[in-house]
């Protein structure tokens, strides 16, 4: 008898109608109302079976429509990966000639609200409006962050050169690691090399075998959902910010040894925020933990950016914060916080930290230096919110669809992929950079730019920014 390996499939819990947001994920196909795990029994060996002769193989061709996910299906399908990638390298070329493959432009300053940007395929440089950075705040170039990570630099060195647990940990990681629980009105943070690190790690470290039960939003980031497969427990989906849904899915899982509910503070995706309130209490009801990601909402919703549970008036009363010190907090990794035990059970079990080089000093130096300006300067966070009424009220008015409510994430729904890389070309040409989101990412059929909006932006930058958006949208169709 030998061990192999069996995949079996879990029905979701309700009607899925998102089954590609997920896919850039370790184990992506699952159709829309299954998802795959992996369990090992003993089973007899199969018997040895003669090699079946090579059929032919689905050609790929390259269309108005093709995206990622042809790649995915064609792999699926059985076509090798070499070939796959020949291909894949091979489309991502004929959109470079086209002008409509504009991914990794490079800033050749700080990613802020305008900036200097090199495209490989243009002779001269461009200054754009930037409408594709996650640095809220404008922290990234604020010159007490930047004096902070020179002086740990010059103090602890460039790198951590350690995990954590041995000797990656300094004097700047323990004082960050304070101040983060401080923000977050928990007993105790955790910092993480990456958000994904933190999210992957802190799963799979809570959650462990098929006794336990992650209950995830439909709209979960990627990191989330591989945390989940990765614990290896039952993962069970609710519709997005459903909580009438979550307290039946919760139901019918109630004999789980531990249920985990993941959600987040504002969707990376969609721009809007997660009803924490009614989400935490049904949790309480079903004595679920919580587990809630900050990462677009830490540094701006809450008392000086504290983040969801803030706003919602939920300090201390959350299971465990996951955020990221990337976004608003101007500088690069993730955290945890939450109770002293859950956070040090955490520290000794989350692979992603142990197994993995520590932050660097000087990282941990900026993020720290970035959270006093959070408490010193509050007009950031003001102004922030200024500038997403403004914008989202504007496209708006233009005709756009976007999200319902303003948001530093505002989604603008192009419908297709043809439509998409058109209208990022043209606001490239109008020095407008943004962010283009294809499917698989999010559903066929709602390709949309990201537009993700900073503290810095002036006005004049946002005007102009309207007047590309308003010039390119009629090309394209979308609105009139």
């Amino acid at each position: 008898m030998a061990t192999v390996t069996i995949h079996e499939t879990m029905g979701l819990e309700g009607k899925l109608t998102n089954p590609v947001r997920d896919q850039f994920t370790p184990s992506r196909r699952f159709s829309s109302d299954t998802w795959r795990t992996t369990s090992t029994r003993r089973v007899p060996t199969p018997p040895v079976q003669k090699p079946v002769a090579p059929q032919p193989q689905p050609q790929l061709e390259v269309n108005a429509e093709t995206s990622l996910i042809d790649m995915m299906r064609a792999r699926d399908n059985g076509v090798d990966l070499k070939t796959v990638a020949a291909f894949f390298r091979a489309a991502l070329e004929e959109y470079e000639r086209t002008g409509h493959n504009l991914y990794r432009r490079s800033l050749l300053g700080p990613s802020d609200a305008e900036a200097l940007v090199h495209y490989p395929r243009e002779t001269e440089e461009r200054e754009m409006v930037i409408l594709a950075s996650n640095n809220y705040l404008g922290l990234t170039s604020h010159p007490r962050v930047i004096a902070a990570a020179q002086e740990a630099a010059a103090k602890y060195g460039t790198g951590s050169g350690s995990s954590p647990l041995l000797v990656g940990t300094f004097p700047v990681t323990r004082e960050l690691e304070a101040k983060l629980a401080k923000l977050k009105g928990a007993e105790e943070a955790c910092v993480f090399a990456t958000g994904y690190q933190a999210n992957v790690g802190v799963i799979s470290a809570v959650a462990s075998g098929p006794n336990d039960v992650v209950i995830l939003d439909r709209y979960a980031h990627a990191s989330m959902v591989d945390g989940a497969k990765l614990s290896g427990a039952q993962v069970k989906v609710f519709k997005h910010n459903d909580a009438e849904h979550l307290d039946r899915v919760l139901e019918r899982n109630r004999d789980a040894r531990l249920k985990l509910v993941c959600v987040e503070g504002i969707y990376s995706m969609d721009g809007d925020i997660a009803p924490l309130d009614n989400i935490h209490a049904v949790c309480q009801k079903h004595n679920a933990l919580l587990l809630v990601d900050e990462a677009h909402s830490t540094g701006v919703l809450g008392e000086n950016g504290a983040g969801a549970a803030s706003q919602f008036g939920l300090e201390g009363k959350i299971d465990l914060h996951i955020g990221t010190l990337s976004k608003a907090i101007g500088a690069c990794g993730g955290f945890v916080a939450g109770s002293a035990d859950l956070v040090t059970y955490i520290r000794y079990f989350a692979r992603s930290a142990m197994f993995s080089t520590a932050p660097s000093p000087m990282v941990m130096a900026a993020a720290s230096a970035a959270i006093d300006v959070l408490h010193d300067e509050p007009e950031r966070q003001a102004r922030l919110w200024e500038n997403c009424r403004f914008l989202h009220a504007e496209l708006k008015k233009l005709g756009f669809t976007v999200n319902d409510e303003p948001s530093p994430v505002i989604p603008v729904i192009v419908g297709t992929m043809a439509g998409l890389r058109q209208m990022t070309l043209d606001l490239h040409r109008d020095n407008v950079c943004v962010n283009s989101v294809p499917f698989p990412v999010v559903p066929h059929g709602s390709e949309r730019i990201r537009i993700s909006l900073t503290a810095n932006h002036t006005r004049e930058q946002l005007v102009r920014a309207l007047e590309a958006l308003a010039k390119a949208g009629r090309a394209a169709g979308v609105i009139e």
